[in-house]
């Protein structure tokens, strides 16, 4: 059978979609025809100033040796409907965020305007998250909850056979007027899974900026699911889907090296991006283990992110001895009372700053991640943040305004408190500005706050009135962000 994936990435920046990736390679590898049409490079989806933003408020470095990148000019349904007719798939089926799902559903009406009897299967955090949403949309006749490599080989040999697949776990099926909701199956063996088959994209998607400088990277991961369950993210609401199953899985050590041998040698990469939750969340002896073969075997930089408790001098020691060029730790709020009450983060500040600390004393850089615009954040616990990042003094750092992420604790508690309207939520928030709108915390604080984070992290407190003078003018938040 042939399938043809949709890679529906609208935000125009390059880095192989792993969980697509997977399931590419895994069908492809039980006999299956597969191609995949990626939406990334095309022009249409350039957004216009968004790394000027971040470059701007000092978020974003600009890249040392920037690699161009080609745009694709021509209209994408076009392109898509000449790839169809080219490739003449048995079913098409779209990988979606929830942030791309009322995009695609543009594009999936329109297929079906030209292919009515083109069975189209959507798959993804959205709809496994959303099912009923999206399992009632006229364009879409399947859905794929949960992870999809066991159950789409099982579809595409049953349509090869011609035979029912109104049964397959993890997939709810319309037909005859009728929606088969099935249960799930069993989680994914990671080591059952092909070494991941990178040739289906465009080799961009290596191109990746990291503080300041420019990679041949790939993503790839030793794990799968999180240990924790953190109010702001989705995470926890994939992992209750599987219980009683445990969600975190690792490959094994000798599977790990195995694929990092082969994508190392066959794309001539140069950093690898471990895409696991928490990568230091392993034991001792299992990161003992791989450390000592990565070591030997693998030998090119890399880096991935963590959660401060995981963080030791014993496990630092074993990163710095692999070449670990960079780990980025969730500070995620400042204050350690909100962090635990609203995000539901266990976590002490002496804990972080130590982790900080740990990360100082070695070769490898440590990065920070931080969220404003909370609910129930006030302006004074952003300060709380700040001073943190002060302390911990991160060698780079991402700063983003929340979201209110479907599938979230803290989504529901926004539309309860009256924070945020769900009904006619088109889930693609803007990036420099808040959509909850609270008493105490308003969207345009937020923005200014966004504005100037950096530079509260960076100069002396008594510069903060100038800081606070650039909230509100432009011309002088440029000047401060040449000098510091």
């Amino acid at each position: 059978m042939k399938i043809l994936f949709i890679y529906l990435n609208t935000g125009n920046r390059g880095s192989y979609p792993i969980g697509l990736t997977n399931l590419a390679t895994y069908i492809k590898s039980q006999g299956h025809d597969v191609e995949i049409f990626d939406t990334t490079f095309y022009k249409q989806f350039t957004e216009e100033g968004r790394d000027n933003i971040r470059v701007k408020v000092g978020i974003y470095k600009p890249v040392d040796n920037p690699m161009p990148t080609v745009y694709n000019e021509s209209d994408l349904n076009t392109d898509l409907l000449q790839k169809i007719e080219e490739f003449r798939p048995d079913i098409i089926g779209f990988s979606i965020l929830s942030a791309q799902f009322y995009f695609s559903l543009g594009m999936s009406a329109k297929l079906k305007e030209v292919y009515p009897e083109m069975p189209i299967i959507y798959g993804g955090l959205h709809p496994s998250i959303a099912p009923e949403e999206t399992i009632r949309q006229d364009s879409v006749d399947m859905i794929c909850i949960g992870e999809g490599e066991y159950a789409i080989a099982e579809l595409l040999d049953k349509m090869s056979d011609r035979k029912d697949i109104t049964g397959i776990k993890n997939l709810w099926v319309k037909q005859n007027g009728k929606i088969y909701k099935n249960g799930l199956r069993e989680l994914v063996n990671l080591d059952e899974l092909p070494v991941l088959n990178w040739d289906f994209f465009s080799e961009q998607h290596q191109n990746t900026p990291l503080n300041g400088h420019m990679y041949k990277a790939g993503p790839v991961e030793f794990s799968r699911g999180c240990p924790y369950s953190c109010n702001y993210c989705s995470c926890t609401a994939l992992r209750n889907l599987t219980k009683p199953q445990k969600y975190l899985r690792r490959k094994s050590i000798d599977k790990a090296i195995s694929d990092l041998i082969h994508l190392k040698e066959k794309y001539n990469i140069n950093m690898f991006y471990f895409l696991d939750e928490t990568f230091l969340s392993m034991d001792l002896q299992t990161l003992k283990d791989f450390s000592r073969e990565y070591k030997r075997e693998i030998g090119v930089p890399f880096y991935g992110m963590t959660h401060p408790i995981s963080v030791t001098e014993e496990k630092v020691k074993l990163l710095e001895e692999m070449g670990c060029y960079l780990m980025t730790i969730g500070i995620e709020v400042g204050n350690e009372k909100f962090r635990r009450e609203v995000l539901n983060r266990f976590v002490k500040n002496e804990k972080i700053v130590e982790a900080f600390d740990t990360f100082h004393r070695s070769d490898v850089f440590p990065s920070a991640f931080a969220m404003i615009g909370l609910p129930f954040e006030t302006r004074e616990l952003v300060f709380d943040t700040v001073e943190m990042f002060s302390r911990c003094k991160p060698e780079t750092y991402a700063v983003g305004i929340f979201k209110p992420f479907l599938g979230s604790i803290l989504r529901q508690i926004c539309v309860d408190e009256g924070f945020f309207d769900d009904t006619n939520d088109m889930y693609n928030y803007p990036v420099s500005t808040s959509v909850l709108t609270m008493p105490q915390f308003s969207k345009e604080e937020i923005e200014k706050l966004y504005k100037t984070f950096y530079l509260y992290t960076k100069v002396p407190k008594n510069k903060f009135p100038l800081v606070e003078q650039a909230e509100k003018d432009d011309n002088v938040l440029i000047e401060l962000i040449k000098e510091y």
